[in-house]
Order: structure tokens, then sequence, then C-alpha cells
């Protein structure tokens, strides 16, 4: 703490990055202090999280009452607020019931690592759609939706493989077991399987993912995240250019036409048994994934990110000359 006040003392600007919320009252000490400007990166709301999405947090408990404060604290205070998009931003606004002011706010569009662009996905001919899925197992990505969808997909007659690459939240860890008896239960064992093994940090799962997947999942969670937020998981596939399918939501067409630059259904186990059986006899809308990656490439980017940060910089370097 006391680094940060002499570090305060010397700063015409402080910067909190992402997931630093917790530290939001001695910042705002050392801006008001030493009359700084407050940049805020809000990659996540810890609140929205913890409480709402994982739910590790109790909501009545004194741990969620601060994590409220905190996370409202950082978005009403700052001087400028970097984020991954507007419409996310918007929910967050009904959440903590507050009104930020436009010309405050800055849009950094979440990128993938850039190793990620030296994998691109081959088409695969095949007689079995082979369809993979990846992330937490979190109730925003929609795995018992999911798992409802390939059922019906296996009445369809589609002949199909699945793979869950499903990774349970800290804690949590007894979800494996929920959703290996959900397999079970659908009649589903002989063709989905739930795995651990593989994993981004290594890319050992890029590397399968390209060879071995017809068709990647996005997210299908009844809540209201998942419905606001752009899901890592389909810049990720369509980095990779593996056909893709996620739920149709408001917050996507921020960025994308869903209904052209990927595949979009309804977040139902009817609604994406349909399409997927479309898919599997090549009747669904055509997609230019080639002209999506390209998309993707320009506008998820570390150079687009760098590029927004600096405009941030350069804004708040501007009102720092106009006060003196």
């Amino acid at each position: 703490m006391v680094d940060l006040f002499v570090q305060a003392a010397l700063a015409d600007v402080i910067y909190l990055l992402p997931l630093n919320s917790n530290l939001i009252t001695p910042v705002i000490w050392a801006s008001r202090l030493f009359k700084t400007k407050l940049i805020v990166e809000m990659y996540i709301s810890a609140y929205d999280t913890r409480v709402r999405e994982k739910q590790d947090v109790s909501a009545d408990s004194k741990s969620a009452q601060l994590l409220f404060a905190h996370d409202r604290l950082a978005l009403s205070a700052a001087d400028r607020i970097i984020h991954l998009s507007r419409y996310e931003l918007s929910y967050w606004e009904k959440i903590f019931d507050i009104k930020l002011v436009e010309d405050k706010i800055a849009i950094a569009p979440l990128f993938c690592e850039s190793k990620l662009t030296e994998y691109q996905h081959n088409t695969i001919q095949d007689n079995c759609l082979r369809i993979c899925w990846w992330g937490t197992l979190i109730p925003s990505h929609g795995i018992p939706t999911i798992l409802e969808a390939l059922h019906k997909l296996q009445n369809n007659q589609v002949k199909f493989s699945c793979q869950l690459f499903g990774i349970p939240p800290k804690g949590r860890e007894y979800l494996l077991n929920t959703y290996e008896t959900q397999i079970e239960e659908l009649g589903l064992k002989q063709v989905v399987t739930l795995r651990q093994d593989l994993k981004f940090t290594d890319d050992s799962l890029p590397r399968y993912l390209v060879e071995n997947c017809d068709l990647a999942l996005g997210i299908f969670g009844d809540t209201e995240k998942a419905r606001a937020a752009v899901p890592n998981k389909l810049i990720e596939s369509l980095t990779l250019c593996i056909p893709t399918l996620t739920m149709s939501t408001p917050a996507l067409k921020e960025f994308f036409d869903p209904n052209v630059d990927f595949w979009a259904c309804e977040a139902s186990p009817e609604g994406m048994a349909d399409t997927i059986t479309q898919i599997y006899k090549q009747t669904a809308y055509q997609v230019d994934w080639n002209k999506t990656r390209k998309k993707v490439l320009q506008t998820f980017s570390v150079k687009n990110y760098h590029q927004s940060i600096a405009q941030v910089l350069n804004s708040v370097k501007a009102d720092l000359i106009g006060d003196k």
C-alpha cells in the first residue's frame, strides 16, 4: 500500500489493471490526494462472476456486498473505463444501478494469443459429424442444454461424436460426476466424452481441434451474463477457422452479423438439434469461414487492443494538458 502512494505521488495517471477492483478504495484515495487521472480496465465484474455466475459466494453474505461495492465504485469513480464491449457494460449498469458517461468509455475487444493464428482448420469430409466444446463448467455455458440437444440429435439419426473439454470451477469438482451421470442417463455414453487432458496453455487443444473438429459449439446458457457477453470460445474457434454454432444474443451484434459470420440458434435443445441436423445434412445457410476468420483477426487482435489503450492514454493526456 505504501508503494501505491509513493508511485502515485510521481504519476499523472493510475491504471487499475483487470481483476483488481478489490484495490479500488486505496486507489481512489491516492488518485484524489495526488490529483491523478484514474483508468479502470474492467475485464470482468468479480461480483457478477462469483456471486451471480459461479455462485461460490453467497448472495446475502458480507463478501458479496463487498464485491458489489468494489465493482460499483470502480465503474463509477473512473475517469476512463476500458472494457471488452459496450453491451456488457449496459448489463452491468443495470446490476449496479449506475449510468456511465459515454465519453469515459473505451472499447478494447478481447483477443486470442497470437500463436492461435498459426493453426487453421481444414475441411474434413466424413460421414460422422465431429463436435467439440471447451471451457469451464459454469451455468452460462449451458452444458445441460448441450447434452439435451445431443440426445435429440441422436434421435434424429444424425451420426456424430462429441468431445467436451470441460474444467469445473474450483470447489465444484462434483460437476464432472453430475455431467457424466447426465451423459449416461441420456444414452450418450457411446458418442459423448467429457475430457480434461488437453489445454490451450500448452497448445495441445488447438492443435487437436483443427485436426479433429467439424463443428465447435459456443455457449447456450440461460443466464443474463451469457446473453451479455462475447464468448472467448467463439473468438477462439473462429480464429482457428472451425465452423461454429452458438446461441443468438444481442451482444454478438456489436461485432458480428450472426446470420452471416457463423451459425446461430436459440438456446434450447430443440433449436440446437434442428440447426445441427441442418448442418449435418448441409442444408444450413452458407458461411464463408475464411472471411469470418479475417474479420476476427482484424477486430479481436492484440494490435487493435494496443491501439484502443493508446487512444485512451492520449485522451487522458489531453485532459491533463487542459487542466493545467
